[in-house]
């Protein structure tokens, strides 16, 4: 995976609102609008508990995580999940460049523990 901008990620997060269904501490990202909210996991802390490879995957394929998600975290709610058991999350591979999904990933890694590491 070739090394991306966690500032330039950042913006690629507010452009394609993924604050709308991702909660990130620390951000002052616009809050998501009720039937938004709780969508998708929060994000803070994700950073040092996956590989970079693991958000690539995630933001290409949707649907690549349910499977361990459903297997890992058996008693959360599956906010994230549509009727027809998919991912709510939608397919950014038609509106997502491949440098902007570098720099997204960057952003992504530096959420560690207690929101963005700088």
């Amino acid at each position: 995976m070739p090394a991306g901008d966690h500032h330039t990620g950042r913006q690629v997060f507010v452009d394609f609102e993924c604050f709308k269904c991702h909660d990130v501490v620390g951000e002052n990202f616009p809050a998501p609008e009720a039937e938004q909210g709780d969508v998708g996991p929060a994000l803070s802390g994700m950073g040092g508990m996956h590989p970079a490879e693991y958000f690539v995957e995630t933001i290409i394929d949707p649907n690549a995580s349910v499977a361990w998600r459903l297997k890992h975290h058996k008693d959360e709610a599956k906010g994230y999940l549509g009727a027809d058991g998919t991912s709510k999350m939608p397919s950014y591979n038609d509106s997502m460049t491949v440098r902007q999904l570098i720099d997204l990933v960057a952003y992504l890694k530096s959420l560690t523990e207690g929101g963005h590491q700088h």
